[in-house]
């Protein structure tokens, strides 16, 4: 569930994420015993109000970690075209473990693709990898990701009922570019990411669909932060 919170603690959570850049441990926050922490559902009339806002232009999402109950946040708000922020804090923490196997909600087109991305945080979380160097890009470390709300909107169009938003952590592997442009001779590199869905209200209700695909959605990876914070 989400709720709004100040300047200060939405500061506060912010600053404690980007002190785990260095971190050297697993981010056992990501785990519950043999569950994964895979996302979560992000509140639907929340994100109504949210896109709803007159002027919005830019959704924010920015990681959070609060060290007194050892959990990962996820802070949404919006910003108009000149970047001024025009929405609350709308703060958030993903609670959706499962058991390795239990692949959360599917997805739209492109689901091959998708589906490769989450088996990447899967595998990767089950075998206590989930470290600091899993949420750096080319840029740095990442503090959150940045989207234009009228992508964020097209998740929406087949449904005639609000649906529920599945936010899933995914992983991105790719080859960085380095020194003359080559990326010979290079390992994999993965980065954190995340996709947004839209899925029916309610389990297996395909009453609130335009059409018969009852699972269509929206998955976005957008802008990093940095570099478009």
């Amino acid at each position: 569930m989400s709720k709004f919170i100040s300047d200060e603690l939405y500061a506060k959570w912010v600053a404690q994420w980007q002190a785990l850049e260095h971190s050297r441990e697993p981010f056992g926050f990501f785990k519950s015993g043999s569950k994964l922490l895979l996302g979560d559902f992000f509140d639907g009339d929340d994100f109504e109000t949210l896109v709803s806002t007159p002027g919005i232009n830019v959704i924010k999402v920015r990681f959070g970690f609060d060290t007194e109950q050892q959990q990962f946040k996820l802070v949404l708000f919006g910003v108009d075209n000149a970047g001024q922020i025009i929405t609350p804090y709308y703060a958030h923490t993903p609670a959706d473990f499962r058991e390795q196997g239990d692949d959360g909600p599917g997805g739209n087109v492109p689901d091959v693709l998708a589906r490769q991305w989450k088996r990447y945080w899967v595998e990767k979380g089950h075998a206590n990898d989930i470290t600091s160097p899993l949420f750096r890009s080319q840029y740095g470390f990442l503090n959150g990701y940045n989207y234009p709300v009228k992508e964020l909107l097209s998740a929406l169009f087949k449904y005639k009922i609000m649906p529920r938003i599945y936010i899933s952590f995914v992983l991105h592997r790719y080859f960085p570019v380095v020194g003359d442009g080559s990326a010979r001779d290079l390992g994999a590199s993965y980065t954190f990411g995340l996709l947004f869905q839209a899925i029916p209200a309610q389990e297996g209700d395909k009453s609130g669909v335009l059409g018969t695909d009852a699972d269509s959605g929206y998955y976005d990876l957008s802008a990093p932060c940095p570099r478009t914070c």
